[in-house]
C-alpha cells in the first residue's frame, strides 16, 4: 500500500525521528517542488511510496537552477548535499529548468532573449520563426552548465557521492491569461504578446519550447541523475480559459489533480532505481 510522504523544511529535523523513514530524501526546485496556487499543493505533497519516506524540502518559488548550483545563494540545500547531515540521502529530487526557461522568454527586454520580436504587420510564419537560435544556443549551455554543477556537488559529496538524483520534464503549459494572483503572472502569454507572436502560434510555440527543453533533460547523461519524462502526462487547458482548468491550476502550474497523476509516474521511477 502507498504510503504519503511527509515533507519537513531544514529546520524541523530535530523535530521528526528520522529513523522511523525507510527512506530520507533531499529536494530542491521551483513551485512545483514548493506550492503552485494560494491552496499550496505541490508534486512534493502528492508524493506517494510503499516505504515511508521523509522529504526534506528546501524548494522555493521562481528558483532557478543557476540558484541552486550556487553554494552562498542556496545554502541549504547545499550544505545538506554536501554531508552535513552524515547519513546519506536515500534520493536527491530536483525540480529545475522551468523557471529559466520563462526567465529566458520574459526577463529582457523584447528580442533580447530566445524569442524574435516582430513588426506586428510582418507576423511569424510558423512557431520555429519565433525562436532566436543563437539565443537558444546559449540557454542550453546555460543548462547544461548548472545541470552539471548540481551532479557533480552530489558527485563529489562525502555522503551522498552515490545518491541517486532524479530530475524531470515539465508539460505543455498553455499560454492564456491566468496567473498566480496579486500580479503574479500569467507568464507565458505576456511574453508572446510583447513580442508581436499572435495568439495562434501561442500552442504550436510552447510544444516547441517544451520538447527542446524535454530533448535537452534527457539528453543531460550525467552522473547518478535520473530522468523522469512527463510531457504529455496532463490534460492542457485551452487559450480561452481564465482560471483553473483540467490539470492546471493557472497558466504554468498543475492542479491538485495534476499533480497526483505527476507522481505516478515519479513512484514508478525512484521505486525502480530504489527498489521497493
Amino acid at each position: 500500500m502507498s504510503i504519503k510522504a511527509r515533507r519537513i523544511a531544514p529546520w524541523e529535523q530535530d523535530q521528526v525521528d528520522t529513523a522511523s523513514f525507510a527512506w530520507r530524501m533531499l529536494a530542491e526546485g521551483d513551485s512545483w517542488f514548493s506550492f503552485g496556487s494560494f491552496f499550496g499543493n505541490s508534486l512534493l505533497d502528492a508524493l506517494e511510496f510503499d516505504q515511508r519516506t521523509l522529504i526534506i524540502q528546501t524548494a522555493m518559488p521562481g528558483d532557478t537552477l543557476s540558484r541552486m548550483a550556487d553554494w552562498w545563494k542556496d545554502l541549504n540545500f547545499n550544505n545538506l548535499l554536501a554531508g552535513a547531515v552524515a547519513t546519506p540521502f536515500d534520493a536527491i529530487l530536483i525540480s529545475g529548468g522551468g523557471n529559466d526557461l520563462i526567465n529566458a522568454l520574459s526577463t529582457q527586454s523584447p528580442g533580447g532573449g530566445v524569442l524574435r520580436l516582430f513588426n506586428p504587420n510582418e507576423p511569424p510564419m510558423s512557431a520555429q520563426d519565433c525562436i532566436d537560435e543563437e539565443a537558444w544556443a546559449k540557454f542550453e549551455t546555460y543548462l547544461h552548465a548548472n545541470f552539471r554543477e548540481i551532479s557533480k556537488r552530489a558527485k563529489g559529496s562525502r555522503a551522498n557521492s552515490g545518491t541517486p538524483v532524479f530530475v524531470h520534464t515539465y508539460d505543455f503549459a498553455t499560454p492564456r491569461e491566468s496567473g498566480f494572483g496579486l500580479g503574479r503572472g500569467p507568464w507565458l502569454c505576456r511574453a508572446f504578446q510583447a513580442h508581436n507572436i499572435p495568439e495562434m502560434r501561442w500552442v504550436p510555440l510552447m510544444e516547441v519550447l517544451s520538447s527542446r527543453l524535454q530533448a535537452l533533460i534527457t539528453g543531460l547523461s550525467l552522473p547518478n541523475v535520473h530522468v523522469i519524462d512527463t510531457l504529455g502526462t496532463l490534460q492542457r487547458a485551452e487559450t480561452s480559459d481564465e482560471g483553473e482548468s483540467l490539470h492546471w491550476v493557472n497558466e504554468i502550474h498543475p492542479s491538485r489533480e495534476g499533480y497526483r497523476e505527476l507522481a505516478k509516474a515519479w513512484k514508478k521511477a525512484v521505486e525502480s532505481v530504489l527498489g521497493d
